[in-house]
């Protein structure tokens, strides 16, 4: 694409109002037609290929203040670098290159049809092996994944952990990361069907939380207790909280880091108080910055060439998708969570 071929003008989604403020459904999610940013120094113009819907995207759709309207949406995508503003740093991903990207700052968001993005510290080049439409969701969930296990190495949980909503899109990645690092990951998840959706991926422990909670507390404080895990990754938060607490060994930690039943509690004060166990949280961000400047570099280097070598069909983070157009976005979104789709993960494409 040359500059003249850039439009001046572009597409984006935004939402325009929380409604009830109660759900993603109540949210009125808009076309909108905006001019097509122009990159400064430093920066570069991506022509965006697509970019996926993240369940941690939504909250702040319905939850932010009414002043906050309309909000850009979508945190991270992927395309080509059509054009740069100059400067030193646009020499690493000059034009052509294809690359992942991240929003920051709020104000631009992802589900554009272009973007312009510091080449330093929001821009990451992606293999050249894979179609650049497969790397849409290079960051969120797979550096969670990385982050997940690094974390409960640090605190000496270097055998095995347990996560719960382990059919999601992270809990399919860590069934096939941990191995690669002498790991086993403890699946707890609601249902059979997501049980069989995990034995399929080749997972080996598996709790299905549907039946006598007795029953299905004993077994999984059985496998902590055989497999040596003292973490647990807790994305359900609700009662699950307490649940994870009680079956961990004294000095044990549950790290909760997403709350799809809500607030946590069902929390026994003895575990903390006595049983010096710890109730944590993990944020991808916090991991990612943490250690200073110097750590970060190191660890986002170590963590890229991790996560861009398992981009490809049959890698550890490839992620299977539902393509969907921006007119059909908040419809297939609001479909997607009645159904607890974990299969596959949306995806927004502007090719």
């Amino acid at each position: 694409m040359t500059a003249s071929e850039i439009p001046n003008e572009m597409k984006r989604l935004v939402v325009t109002s929380a409604g009830k403020g109660t759900s993603v459904a109540d949210c009125t999610i808009e076309v909108e037609t905006v001019p097509t940013p122009t990159p400064k120094s430093g920066e570069v113009l991506v022509k965006v290929t697509a970019a996926p819907i993240n369940p941690s995207d939504y909250g702040s759709w319905y939850l932010s203040k009414a002043d906050s309207y309309p909000i850009v949406i979508g945190l991270e995508g992927c395309g080509v670098v059509v054009a740069t503003g100059g400067g030193l740093t646009t020499y690493r991903c000059p034009v052509g290159t294809k690359v992942g990207f991240v929003c920051g700052g709020g104000k631009q968001g992802s589900y554009s049809q272009y973007v312009t993005m510091n080449a330093i510290t929001e821009i990451f080049p992606m293999p050249d092996d894979v179609p650049i439409e497969d790397c849409a969701s290079f960051m969120v969930n797979p550096y969670t994944a990385v982050g997940i296990l690094d974390i409960a190495q640090q605190a000496g949980s270097t055998k095995a952990i347990v996560h719960t909503a382990a059919a999601s899109q992270v809990g399919q990645m860590l069934n096939k990361l941990a191995p690669m690092q002498d790991m086993e990951i403890i699946n707890v998840v609601r249902r059979e069907e997501q049980k069989k959706l995990l034995e399929e991926l080749g997972a080996k422990h598996i709790v299905v939380t549907s039946g006598e909670e007795e029953v299905w507390k004993k077994e999984l404080k059985d496998l902590v207790k055989e497999l040596g895990a003292t973490c647990a990754f807790d994305a359900v938060a609700g009662d699950m909280t307490g649940h994870l607490l009680d079956v961990m060994p004294i000095k044990g930690s549950v790290y909760l880091y997403g709350a799809l039943a809500g607030k946590a509690g069902n929390i026994n004060p003895s575990d903390l108080i006595y049983r010096k166990k710890q109730l944590k949280s993990f944020y991808l961000t916090s991991w990612i910055k943490s250690g200073g400047s110097y750590q970060m570099v190191k660890r986002m280097m170590s963590a890229g060439n991790l996560v861009n070598s398992g981009l490809g069909q049959g890698g550890w983070c490839c992620s299977q998708f539902e393509d969907v157009t921006m007119e059909k976005a908040h419809q297939s979104i609001v479909e997607a969570l009645k159904s607890s789709i974990t299969g596959k993960k949306l995806r927004i494409r502007f090719d």
